[in-house]
Formats: C-alpha cells, sequence, structure tokens
C-alpha cells in the first residue's frame, strides 16, 4: 500500500516551534519514621491495662451507688475464699460466722442477683443449722418468688436439702399455686424437687390435688389419697373434675413440659378415667411424649395406658418415637414395662420386628446382663413370667386383658409365637458363643435356660454348647454348681429329648454319672425323676447306694443325698 503523506506542520507549530519539554523534579522522600522503642510500646501497653482498671473503678463505683453495693463487693470477696474445697475446718467455721454479720438482715435483698444468690448458696452448703435456719427465717415468705426466679430457685433447692425444719414451710407456700408454678421453666423444677424427693405421701397429694380444680386447691381433705377416693365420695363432680385436669394437662401436652413427675401422676389419673372421647384426644397428643414420661412409675402407666387404649395409628406412632433410645429404654426402671406393654398388643409382628426385635438382638448380650434390660427378651420367650416381670407391670398387663380382647384382632398365643420367632435365632445364637460363662450367672443362666426350653426353630447349636460342658471333665462343677446345675435341671424335667442326652453324655464319659450322684448333684435326682431316663439311671446306679451314702455323711446338707437314695 502507498504511504500516506503527513500531515503539514500547523501554522502555529512553523512560528513557535516545538512545544518545551517540562523539567522533572524529584520529590523531596520523606525519612522513614524510626520503629517504635520498647518504652514506647509500654508505654501503649500500659494505657490500655490503665483504661481496663479505669472501667472496673467505674463498674465498682456504679456497685457502690446500689442499695446493696458495698454489701455485695464485701461479700464476693469474703465469699472466693469460703467456697474453697480445701479450706480448713476451723477456718471455715470463722470466715463462715464472718459471713453471716455482714449478710444477716439483708439477705431477702440480696438473693434475687446472680452472684449474690451463689453466695447465700454456699452459706447454706457451709454453715451449721442455725445459720441455715437464720437464712430461711429471712426468706420466708419469699418462697414463690424465689421458685420463679433464675438464681433465686437454687437457693430454694438448697434449702429443700439442708434444712429439713424448713422444707413442710416450703411445701405448704406452694399451695394454691402448683398449676401456675408447674407451667413456670424456672418454678417447675423447684415444685418437682418438692413432689418427687422431699414430700410425703399427704404432701403429695395436697399438691397433686390442686389440679383437679379450685375447690381442691382452697380446701384440702386429708383423708384423701387418690383421685379414686374423691370421685368415690364425690361421683357428681366426676366431670368437673376431669375438665380442670383435661384444663391443667393441655397446655403442658401442647408446650411438651412432661418431664416432671407431679404432671405424670396428673396425665395417669386422667387417662384411667376420662370418657373414650376425651382420652383419645390427649392420647394423639401425647404418643410423640411417651418417651419423655416413660422414666417414672406413674408415666410409665400412663404409656402403657396410651398403648392400650390407642389406635393402631397411635401404637406405631409411639413404638417409632422409642426406637433411637431403645437400649436406654429397656435398661430403666420402669420404661421396659412400656415396651413390653407395646409387645403385647401391636398385632403387626412384622412391624415390632423391624422396629424394636432387630435392636434387640444386636444388642442382647447387653441387655442380658443389666437387671433390667433382661426382662424385655425373657419376655419375648417366657410371656408373663413373674420371674422376669415386675409386679407392678404384670398387674398393669391383666388388668388391660379385656381392653386388648376388644382392640387386638390377632390371638395372643400367635402373637407371642410370631415375636418369639423373630428373636430365637439372635438368642441360640448368644447362647452357642456364651455358654461357658453365662452358666455359671444368675442372670445370664436364666437366659441360658429360657433359650433352650421355649426358643422357636432350631436349638442344636445352643444345647450342644451346653452339653460339651457337661462331657467335659474340667466342667463336672456344670452338675454341682448351684446356678450351672439349675440349667440342666430345668432341661432334663422339660424335655425328654434333653434328659436322655444328658444321660448318654453322662454315661459315655466313664464314671461321670456315679460321680455326680455322690457329689448329690440335682441333675442326678432329676434323671431318676424323668420318666425317660429313670429306670435307666437306677440301673447304672445300683451298686452305687455304698459310695453315696459315704458322701453323705460328710456333709451338713443331705436332701439331695436322700432323694437320690430314695428313687434307688
Amino acid at each position: 500500500m502507498p504511504k500516506r503523506d503527513r500531515p503539514a506542520p500547523s501554522k502555529k507549530h512553523e512560528k513557535s516551534g516545538p512545544p518545551p519539554k517540562k523539567q522533572y523534579k524529584p520529590e523531596k522522600q520523606k525519612p522513614a519514621a524510626p520503629p517504635p522503642s520498647s518504652s514506647k510500646q509500654a508505654t501503649a501497653d500500659d494505657g490500655s491495662s490503665s483504661r481496663g482498671q479505669q472501667q472496673r473503678q467505674q463498674r465498682i463505683e456504679r456497685q457502690k451507688q446500689q442499695p446493696t453495693g458495698e454489701l455485695k463487693l464485701v461479700a464476693r470477696k469474703q465469699w472466693e475464699e469460703l467456697r474453697r474445697g480445701d479450706l480448713d475446718p476451723a477456718v471455715r467455721k470463722t470466715k463462715m460466722a464472718a459471713m453471716m454479720t455482714l449478710i444477716q438482715g439483708r439477705i431477702k435483698e440480696i438473693t434475687f442477683k446472680h452472684d449474690m444468690s451463689r453466695v447465700v448458696q454456699t452459706c447454706l452448703k457451709y454453715g451449721d443449722a442455725d445459720q441455715r435456719s437464720v437464712i430461711a427465717e429471712e426468706l420466708n415468705g419469699s418462697y414463690v418468688d424465689l421458685s420463679r426466679s433464675t438464681y433465686g430457685r437454687h437457693i430454694l433447692v438448697r434449702m429443700l436439702k439442708y434444712c429439713p425444719k424448713q422444707r413442710p414451710d416450703i411445701i405448704q407456700s406452694f399451695y394454691g399455686n402448683v398449676r401456675k408454678l408447674v407451667r413456670h421453666k424456672d418454678a417447675a423444677s423447684v415444685l418437682e424437687e418438692c413432689y418427687a424427693v422431699y414430700a410425703n405421701a399427704a404432701q403429695r397429694w395436697d399438691l397433686v390435688a390442686e389440679f383437679y380444680g379450685n375447690e381442691f386447691a382452697v380446701f384440702k381433705e386429708s383423708n384423701m389419697q387418690s383421685l379414686e377416693t374423691v370421685l368415690e365420695k364425690h361421683p357428681l363432680k366426676r366431670a368437673t373434675i376431669l375438665s380442670a385436669l383435661k384444663a391443667t394437662v393441655t397446655p403442658l401436652l401442647e408446650k411438651g413440659t412432661v418431664q416432671y413427675s407431679i404432671v405424670h401422676r396428673a396425665l395417669l389419673d386422667y387417662m384411667k378415667h376420662a370418657d373414650p372421647k376425651d382420652r383419645q384426644e390427649v392420647i394423639e397428643a401425647m404418643r410423640e411424649l411417651v418417651v419423655e414420661v416413660l422414666h417414672t412409675r406413674d408415666g410409665a402407666h400412663a404409656g402403657m395406658l396410651c398403648l392400650l387404649y390407642g389406635s393402631p395409628k397411635d401404637r406405631k406412632a409411639i413404638v417409632k418415637s422409642m426406637k433411637p433410645f431403645l437400649r436406654k429404654i429397656c435398661c430403666e426402671e420402669y420404661g421396659y414395662a412400656v415396651l413390653i406393654e407395646a409387645l403385647d398388643c401391636v398385632d403387626d409382628t412384622v412391624f415390632m420386628n423391624k422396629s424394636v426385635l432387630q435392636d434387640i438382638g444386636d444388642m442382647v448380650g447387653d441387655l442380658l446382663a443389666n437387671q433390667y434390660g433382661r426382662r424385655v427378651p425373657l419376655y419375648v420367650l417366657s410371656g408373663r413370667n413373674p420371674l422376669y416381670v415386675g409386679s407392678d407391670a404384670l398387674k398393669v398387663l391383666r388388668s388391660g386383658d379385656s381392653v386388648r380382647a376388644e382392640t387386638s384382632k390377632k390371638d395372643p398365643e400367635m402373637r407371642y409365637r410370631e415375636l418369639r420367632t423373630h428373636i430365637s435365632p439372635k438368642m441360640v445364637e448368644w447362647v452357642a458363643a456364651n455358654a461357658g460363662t453365662a452358666v455359671f450367672e444368675p442372670f445370664l443362666s436364666q437366659a441360658v435356660s429360657e433359650t433352650l426350653l421355649h426358643a422357636e426353630g432350631d436349638r442344636t447349636l445352643a444345647w450342644a454348647a451346653v452339653r460339651d460342658l457337661i462331657a467335659d471333665s474340667e466342667y463336672l462343677k456344670v452338675l454341682t454348681d448351684p446356678v450351672a446345675n439349675r440349667v440342666v435341671t430345668n432341661c432334663i424335667k422339660a424335655s425328654d429329648a434333653y434328659a436322655q442326652d444328658v444321660l448318654e453324655t453322662l454315661v459315655s464319659s466313664d464314671g461321670w454319672l456315679e460321680a455326680a450322684a455322690c457329689a448329690g448333684a440335682f441333675p442326678v435326682r432329676a434323671l431318676l425323676e424323668s420318666p425317660a431316663t429313670g429306670e435307666r439311671t437306677k440301673a447304672l446306679l445300683a451298686g452305687s447306694s455304698a459310695s453315696i451314702r459315704q458322701a453323705m455323711d460328710g456333709v451338713e446338707k443331705k436332701r439331695t443325698f436322700e432323694a437320690i437314695l430314695g428313687c434307688l
């Protein structure tokens, strides 16, 4: 491409020439600031420290302007020493006297503050009886207000613990206010402490009776101890009482504040006496909360009634709510009974297997070692056996049979058999793996016996483990041990097949039958009394009478030996 001609310079540039260049003048650099010296840093630290001290001083000055400001400052300083756990008793006594001199006469003014509440609590903990009485007398008349206070309620709990003479006054101060206090987040815990820990039967009745209406909050009848007696004496007041009880219980269920035992008592009374329609409304509101009430006797009873009177939908909802806490519920002193009630009335055994029995089978070893946990798997195996089910739970189960006959469609025996079928493989597996130690433990040996006698399906592995112990010469104590011999004896008495198997095992071990007889073993007596093995055992021991008599002469307890000789 042809190059373009440059444009001609303007006339201005032709006359004046090129524009003059600007001269560059370097900027003067400012000298760098020297690093701060240590003295300046210290000055800054001193400044921040002084500001902190100034703020603390201002806070102290503001506290001094309060009516009890000077008292609080001195009391807190003394409290720091008084609360030490390693303080010498003589020194503590002196400091306690000084503290009481300081706060006496002004205790009511300082108890509602968080810092001074701790001071008063420490005085109640370390003071003597007279000093505690002084504190209680000064606070008399303010017990209800203290229970409502976030910090004061702790003082009231300490007074209940350390001031037994003032407990009746504290409990009586709540009369007329129970329905209000049970709904208060702070006061409810104090009310629970009174009801569950320190009140006697009459006082507990006076507290819970206020749920039945205003009349019972004002007029206390000492001869009444239960709602049954009230309804029997005042049958015309039944509707009014139950209406008042429902009005108290319903808001608590809506808020979910049902963890207190006094509320459990009210729930139980309502569940026992309400009409079916009203009871169903409470069950629907309560079915997600049963898991929170079953840790007390009354709460567990109320939970069992929810399962008994509830619809199939209610029952399944209750069981589902218990699933995440299954281990804890099984090991509860009262909670296990609610689980047993669910096993006793829910018709859908497949659902119960998926929701309950599979998890129980996975942790059966831990449950069987627990005083209460073992009751659930043993109930599945042996039903309502009073050896394993508590008397209270058994009473509730039996009383609900008539209701269960109307609400349940499945035959009870069929239900038990299906439940046993689901749990039996896990029980047999556990016995096969742990028979060597379990037969010598009182709790665990019962599980071995029930598995061998009542498990559904193939029990060969479990029985083989026990039979191997009998055949092992090292384990002659299986026949003579006071715990283990019961397992073998029960099996011989319950099953001819087991009896014959035991006898064959002893005969194959040369001399074991005679040795067991000379040791006074209960299983030998059971073999002699069994129709399946009696004649053969008698023939095998025909020439051992002299040896048995000689062994009997060296022991104090001769009853078993005499029974064996009597059979011979």
